[in-house]
């Protein structure tokens, strides 16, 4: 069905064909007006030429909403990837700029508890849409353990997640045992297994103390922060940058919760590209907190997806 309709409605543009899944979002708004969905952290006046470079990709993401967050999550995305290559010491390769980034917007996070605090309200709301991608993605990139060949057989993904330069050592030792139980618990990923694999990998990014194989890890927030951005959110640009997958509501498999997915990720990057330039080192730096447009950001996004993050 989907197929012939996705023909369809390429060979009959511009008539209008819904996809079930575009009329059952659709549906959802219904009661919301648009400016209850999402809240502009409001700028301040300038004429500074790198401030204008980022808003006009934040224009275009806004302007993707509601109906295409993954849209959406793309331009904000660049709006981000060019706010970190603006801080010093973040100008290397992709890999070394999230994590010297992470690190910065780790210890922003330490000193603005409060901004830390809604931030990580949000990664709380992770939907288990979104932690089915990701666990699939460490069941594809594994392994995660030395062997006799040492570190040869990892995947970028791997040396990007454990390593600080391309190489040992690793950087976190209770995160590889986690991608390692992840790996290898559920490499037959599918059906109820992958429901309960991403049940337990929300719990992690919760930031819950969790059993696997006889032991116990509990992530710090550091590592929370770091393997949503550069494990999950880059993970995310990577495929659709790349063209790895279909396009997300272009499928009968689509779901409401395809857009809860897509929203979230979209959020993330748009809360961590304000935390980024509200850090010292961050020129054309922000005054003030961001903490209450994120928190309304937060509620929003709860509010409008209730009925599906855990789903």
């Amino acid at each position: 069905m989907a197929r012939q309709q996705r023909i369809d409605h390429f060979n009959l543009w511009p008539k209008a064909q819904k996809f079930q899944a575009e009329i059952r979002f659709a549906e959802l708004l219904q009661p919301y007006p648009l400016e209850d969905l999402f809240f502009p952290y409001q700028l301040p006046d300038t004429d500074n030429r790198e401030s204008h470079i980022m808003i006009s990709y934040l224009l275009d993401a806004v302007d993707s909403l509601p109906y295409r967050p993954d849209h959406a999550f793309d331009w904000v995305w660049r709006a981000f990837e060019f706010s970190c290559k603006q801080v010093p010491g973040c100008k290397d390769n992709t890999s070394k700029a999230l994590r010297s980034v992470s690190s910065k917007l780790n210890d922003y996070f330490n000193v603005n508890s409060e901004v830390g605090d809604a931030f990580f309200e949000l990664v709380s709301d992770v939907p288990i849409r979104t932690c089915k991608f990701l666990l699939k993605k460490i069941v594809e990139e594994g392994v995660y353990e030395f062997s006799g060949d040492g570190h040869k057989s990892f995947s970028i993904f791997a040396k990007r997640i454990l390593f600080a330069n391309g190489g040992p050592p690793v950087v976190s030792t209770s995160l590889q045992s986690i991608l390692h139980y992840l790996c290898w618990h559920y490499r037959a990923v599918g059906g109820l297994e992958l429901r309960s694999g991403a049940a337990l990998l929300r719990r992690i990014l919760r930031g819950e103390r969790v059993e696997l194989g006889g032991s116990f890890y509990q992530l710090s927030r550091a590592e929370i922060l770091f393997l949503t951005l550069s494990g999950l959110a880059y993970s995310f640009r990577n495929g659709r940058a790349h063209a790895e997958s279909i396009a997300p509501f272009r499928s009968s498999l689509a779901k409401v919760q395809t857009y809860a997915h897509c929203w979230f990720m979209f959020l993330v990057i748009y809360e961590l590209t304000f935390a980024l330039q509200h850090i010292s080192a961050y020129p054309n730096k922000l005054d003030g907190t961001p903490v209450d447009n994120f928190r309304k950001n937060n509620a929003a996004f709860s509010k409008l997806f209730k009925s599906c993050l855990g789903s």
